[in-house]
């Protein structure tokens, strides 16, 4: 045997896999059990400290992942080496020491790869931000030049990591005015939308647990899955929300951690999911025990009146979790997100808040209460709004006129982005390159689905450049298009044969 003292203690309220995980970590780590050992099988093993199997097989699983344990196929699990063998000191290899998750996706190299030859005078569609100017520049000035001394004083000190208690005081009221009935305690306040993402995503579902997520989604969502390890069952969704048939079949057949979406100005679509389909989606998850995660950072931006509701309005038992922020209206840079969620969700949160960033930094969110609290923010965001309709209409017109008939333009109903859908034959990755060297840059659609599906799609923001800007920088993408669709029948009528 190992000749290893493991104490297990049923009734401490620590899992008895975490025990027993902690104590085998350990030991090997400090070379009490060396390495090459083989371990007791897992039905020795539990039966020795009087535990279910499945303890001892989720316990062996785990430290297989932390790349302690090995499993030899008909001869056991055995313990694999922890550190390299000593060797004279050389250049550490970068690449070689980050975890696969933290290196640069193909298509993510390959998209700045790309942008690196943008000319100075290029037409940025691409960017997923708002252009910041002077109205937001004069109203923050404005809030910080009427900042007490206290204020001042507070907002160097460490923050809360539930969040300032007025912002969230504020942000209750302009959630419940929209038809919510949420409170303090149902509120996290987090560094943008992103923060809220890591959170909810690490929290809710282990490495190899399945996720159900739309398709085509933001970019980045693909790469926490990627990071996190989750199982991801991508679900088509269009102008229309997700396939729900797809979507129910999936929650029968597997055990789902959760759904993430967007309900309102989806990214990169634009589209707003219709209002009976998303209290369907509510009642579905319901239906099953299944979490939703609706991301509506892009929610206030609107181009109708009613403005949509979001899903946490059809919520009626907490299994929605809302991620919101300001930053994608006013500015990018003054990170303040929000999660609202049941209570108990938002209690488990806060820890990991404090061993990651340990709050959002109090001088944003200061400057964000004052402008929800003066009523600054809404009459920035009326005025910003009629900037958006006049930048998404004129972006509509160009492409209405110039963009070829065969090109499919999915117009933002909220949000930032236009969605064209190109013929089948043309490559993404070619018109962005293309498209770079004239002048014109669009985000290439495959960066936003988990498969093939994007690959003659391009997502353009045009509330991203000037307006006077929008309509030449559809020009330009036009006469990119029909170049590549010229050159790509030239090359079909071409035969080339080797004899």
């Amino acid at each position: 045997m190992l000749g290893l003292k493991i104490v297990v203690e049923k009734g401490s309220g620590v899992p008895l896999f975490k025990q027993l995980i902690d104590q085998l970590r350990t030991a090997i780590i400090r070379g009490e059990i060396s390495e090459g050992t083989r371990l007791p099988s897992e039905r020795e093993l539990s039966k020795l400290l009087r535990l279910n199997r499945s303890v001892v097989v989720k316990a062996y699983n785990e430290l297989k992942m932390d790349g302690l344990l090995d499993s030899r196929s008909g001869s056991g699990t055995y313990v694999i080496s922890v550190r390299p063998p000593h060797k004279e000191f050389d250049m550490i290899s970068w690449g070689e020491q980050l975890n696969s998750w933290a290196t640069v996706t193909a298509g993510s190299a390959r998209w700045a790869s790309v942008l690196k030859g943008r000319p100075d005078d290029c037409i940025r569609f691409d960017t997923g931000i708002p252009l910041v100017g002077s109205e937001q520049t004069n109203l923050l000035k404005g809030i910080l030049s009427d900042l007490t001394e206290d204020e001042l004083k507070s907002s160097l000190d460490y923050p809360s990591l539930r969040g300032n208690p007025d912002l969230i005081k504020y942000l209750c009221l302009r959630l419940n005015g929209s038809g919510m009935h949420v409170n303090s305690s149902n509120i996290l306040i987090t560094i943008g939308a992103e923060e809220a993402v890591y959170l909810l995503f690490s929290a809710l579902a282990r490495p190899g647990e399945t996720i159900v997520v739309e398709n085509p989604t933001y970019i980045n969502i693909i790469n926490i899955c990627r990071m996190f390890q989750h199982r991801v069952l991508p679900i088509d969704r269009n102008s229309e929300g997700l396939d729900f048939a797809t979507l129910e079949n999936v929650l029968k057949r597997s055990r789902v951690k959760f759904i993430y979406t967007m309900s309102c100005s989806h990214n990169p679509t634009g589209s707003n999911m219709p209002e009976g389909k998303k209290e369907s989606l509510v009642r579905l998850a319901e239906k099953y025990s299944v979490p939703i995660i609706d991301d509506t950072v892009f929610s206030e931006i609107q181009y109708s009146r009613p403005a949509p509701k979001t899903l946490k309005y059809y919520d009626h038992h907490n299994c929605v979790i809302e991620i919101g922020g300001i930053s994608k209206a006013y500015a990018p840079g003054l990170r303040i997100g929000w999660i609202v969620a049941d209570e108990a969700l938002i209690e488990k949160l806060i820890e990991p808040v404090r061993m990651i960033s340990l709050g959002v930094p109090n001088i944003s969110q200061l400057v964000a209460a004052k402008l929800l609290s003066t009523g600054e923010y809404d009459s920035f965001l009326k005025k910003y709004l009629g900037l958006c309709l006049d930048k998404k209409e004129a972006a509509k017109r160009a492409c209405l006129r110039y963009l070829p008939a065969y090109v499919k333009v999915n117009e933002a109903q909220g949000g930032n982005f236009f969605w064209l859908e190109l013929p089948a034959s043309l490559d993404c990755w070619k018109l962005v390159a293309e498209g770079i060297r004239s002048g014109v840059a669009v985000s290439p659609g495959s960066l936003f689905t988990f498969d093939s599906s994007g690959r003659n799609f391009v997502r353009l923001n045009p509330l991203g450049v000037p307006l006077e800007q929008i309509e030449e920088g559809i020009i330009r993408l036009s006469k990119v298009i029909e170049s590549i669709k010229m050159s790509d029948r030239n090359e079909e009528s071409t035969v080339s044969v080797v004899v």
